[in-house]
């Protein structure tokens, strides 16, 4: 078909159904936002509300930000407003000991020596629990008072991955939950009685039913997690993500970040908003801005370790390691989506979350490169893998993101982006500046942003796509995340070298479990290479 729209132009009437595709289902979108918005103001929505105040845990996993960015982040939390009658506690893991350019400390120590000065306790626990990839990883541990706010700080001495700094954190607050009857756990007896010992004492925590988490570059607006916790309380919903936007607070009219300001809002804003109001299924909640109800459906063994825990082979697809490298945050949605059609997630468009962007082309397109090659690929596993009572429409959305990632280099798509069809998705963007900006300075930002993006995007959508296919095989942090080696020249973290480790272990489709802990009969079995389903 590429070729044909290069040979066969004057046919272009047989390939204009597919390339307008996604700009008919944008047009769709804006009627059905318009009609359930005006239907919610007249009709307003049920919403669920306990009796007593939800117990939260804030969670912000690190790996290489520096002390101004880690402590931005942590003031944000401990600063917020309307949620003084929740029982508070603030968990973060750190991913390794690494440290970025510029930086005199690694995170580990910045967070130990300069942050949390006031510990309480400070140990550290060998084999305390199994990674993602079957090895057992050593733990040092923290516990205080931040602000008058309980913390634990978990510093990892190997770096795995923020996927496997999810699943520690999900995995402790779900089985903290089940802890009266003994569930089978990852974590070793010393280690988990560490981590209970925290809430139950420092936290006087009895039920987890609420989990935040935050990027350690993002800085929450006072309420925003007040915002999450009410969108939270709509029937049957499990996940609430936030708003992020721009920190604009040192370049507030660079170009490159107002482009990027304007495609958050517009993604937010239209394909999110319809998720949440319409189908009620938000298939990504960003990791520097979500809350997560504490159930099987988030946070259970199937999910967390079976699926979303899932080590890659060496041997496996490029599309299956991307889904499991690339874009976690989507990947555990989409997982939880497909198990559990009844779940609900929904969009928090009042909980303003402001995050560090790229400010330079090659950055951008590295993260660009993961997370357009994490999404396509779990936008196929929604198509192809999804069970028949999965939600149609997302269904049919999923299929036209991937036919849209395949069609960035038709050049008749560029020209088709004009259309008439995108008079309404327009338009749509222009009322943004009326409900979306809270200030003149927002709409003024936003405008500019969106001349840019308009202009420009179909252009630096093909340069992302070209970059992501010639890096596809590329599974690591790209230059999204440099770390500083000793001799202090930048580098990246050697992703295959974290998997060379087991392909001697998986060659023959041997186990990789929990039983090398101190306590066998107290472990979950995590295996590596396959990933059981439960029986049916």
């Amino acid at each position: 078909m590429i070729f044909a729209t290069w040979w066969w132009p004057k046919y272009y009437y047989i390939y204009l159904p597919f390339i307008s595709f996604p700009l008919a289902l944008n047009c769709i979108m804006v009627i059905n936002i318009v009609i359930f918005q005006t239907k919610n103001q007249i009709i307003k929505p049920k919403k669920d509300v306990p009796g007593t105040p939800e117990e939260m845990v804030l969670l912000m996993p690190c790996y290489n930000e520096t002390l101004e960015e880690c402590s931005r982040s942590l003031d944000s939390l401990v600063n917020q407003v309307g949620i003084g009658h929740h029982q508070q506690a603030i968990l973060v893991v750190c991913d390794g000991r690494v440290r970025g350019p510029g930086m005199e400390k690694n995170t580990a120590d910045y967070l130990n020596e300069d942050i949390f000065v006031n510990s309480v306790e400070r140990r550290k626990i060998r084999a305390a629990y199994v990674a993602w990839d079957g090895q057992l990883m050593d733990v040092e541990i923290a516990r205080g008072l931040y602000k008058k706010v309980p913390y634990l700080c978990i510093v990892k001495e190997q770096n795995q991955g923020k996927r496997d700094s999810l699943i520690v954190a999900r995995s402790f607050v779900h089985n903290f939950n089940l802890r009266r009857s003994r569930p089978k756990v990852i974590f070793s007896p010393e280690f988990l009685k560490s981590m209970t010992d925290f809430l139950v004492q420092d936290a006087r925590m009895n039920h987890v039913e609420l989990l935040i988490d935050m990027d350690a570059d993002t800085v929450f607006a006072n309420d925003c997690i007040s915002h999450l916790i009410e969108e939270s309380h709509h029937p049957g919903t499990v996940g609430v993500s936030g708003y992020v936007t721009m920190d604009f607070s040192t370049h507030k009219w660079n170009i490159w970040l107002l482009y990027q300001s304007a495609e958050y809002t517009i993604a937010q804003g239209l394909r999110r908003l319809h998720q949440s109001v319409v189908t009620k299924k938000v298939s990504c909640l960003p990791g520097c801005c979500q809350l997560l109800r504490v159930c099987d459906e988030t946070c259970g063994d199937y999910i967390l370790v079976q699926e979303f825990g899932y080590h890659p082979k060496p041997t496996d697809g490029i599309i299956k390691r991307i889904r499991a490298t690339a874009s976690e945050d989507r990947n555990h949605v989409c997982l939880m989506l497909m198990k559990f059609p009844h779940a609900r997630t929904r969009q928090a468009l009042k909980a303003y979350a402001y995050t560090n962007v790229p400010h330079s082309l090659s950055v951008f397109l590295s993260q660009r490169r993961r997370w357009t090659l994490g999404a396509t690929g779990n936008d196929l596993m929604l198509f192809f893998k999804s069970p028949l009572r999965f939600n149609l429409w997302e269904r049919i959305v999923a299929l036209c993101n991937v036919l849209t990632w395949c069609l960035n280099l038709f050049p008749l798509r560029i020209i088709v982006i004009f259309a008439s069809l995108m008079i309404i998705p327009l338009c749509y963007y222009l009322t943004m500046v009326v409900w979306m900006c809270r200030s003149w300075l927002e709409r003024a930002q936003f405008l500019i942003g969106l001349a840019f993006f308009v202009i420009c995007g179909p252009f630096i959508n093909v340069c992302v796509t070209i970059y992501s296919c010639f890096y596809m095989d590329n599974f690591g942090w790209g230059k999204t995340r440099q770390v500083v080696a000793e001799t202090g020249e930048a580098t990246e973290p050697d992703w295959q070298a974290q998997h060379s480790r087991l392909e001697e272990a998986v060659h023959d489709e041997v186990k990789i479990t929990g039983s090398r802990t101190p306590d066998v009969e107290n472990q979950i079995a995590l295996e590596v290479g396959t990933a059981p389903k439960p029986k049916t």
